[in-house]
């Protein structure tokens, strides 16, 4: 029998500066201007190669997908101790008129784990302005677990952290998969952020507001 342990972990922590107090009040949400595109996508890390993420923002603008093409952490008694945790830091710069403001408010992980007894698979993403508060996700995978997982991350808008009226910072995103055999020392397993077709996809939701 599988078992499956999802722990889903959220705080608010000040990971750079502190955000303005205007930041924490709620606002009416309107619908995505016209004109929002990806002005810049910097990403580096052990789970993410030259030449392996995409992104792409849904016609409505409310939705941006990162597309990664080499994201896997194993874990076994010959496999070398640095591929059990891979990890990637993402940049992401929005272009889009002013007046406007945005924050994530969701994220959709698609992935797949193999995992023998007791081998535990953790997935970690954190998200962040650059210069603001940020907010870490953690789900967890306990063995024997074999097949393909779906999480998402939901914020809370009224906790919600948004981009600065009248200027412009990067989204920040950094996205963690790690496998743990020390609960079964001659166990295995690998984790993805993928589905079996081996294409990682994940997707988050924003939200608008005038400033």
């Amino acid at each position: 029998m599988k078992k499956l342990l999802v722990a889903l972990v959220a705080a608010g922590s000040a990971v750079l500066g502190v955000s303005s107090q205007a930041d924490a009040q709620p606002y009416d949400l309107v619908d995505a201007p016209e004109g929002v595109q990806i002005r810049g996508l910097v990403y580096n890390g052990t789970g993410c190669p030259q030449a392996s993420v995409a992104g792409t923002l849904s016609e409505d603008r409310k939705a941006l997908e990162l597309i990664f093409g080499a994201f896997t952490a194993e874990a076994s008694q010959v496999g070398l101790p640095s591929e059990a945790r891979k990890f990637c830091q993402i940049t992401v710069d929005l272009a889009f008129p002013q007046g406007y403001s945005f924050s994530l408010v969701s994220g959709d992980y698609r992935g797949y784990a193999d995992l023998e007894p007791a081998v535990v698979g953790t997935q970690t993403s954190s998200y962040y302005f650059t210069g603001g508060f940020g907010y870490t996700f953690r789900t967890k995978l306990v063995g024997p677990f074999s097949e393909n997982y779906f999480r998402r991350d939901n914020l809370a808008l009224e906790a919600a952290v948004w981009s600065p009226c009248g200027a412009t910072r990067p989204l920040n995103i950094n996205t963690q998969a790690a496998v743990s055999t020390l609960a079964n020392r001659t166990g295995s397993g690998l984790m993805t952020l993928d589905t079996l077709s081996l294409v990682v996809r994940q997707t988050y939701g924003l939200a608008w507001r005038k400033c």
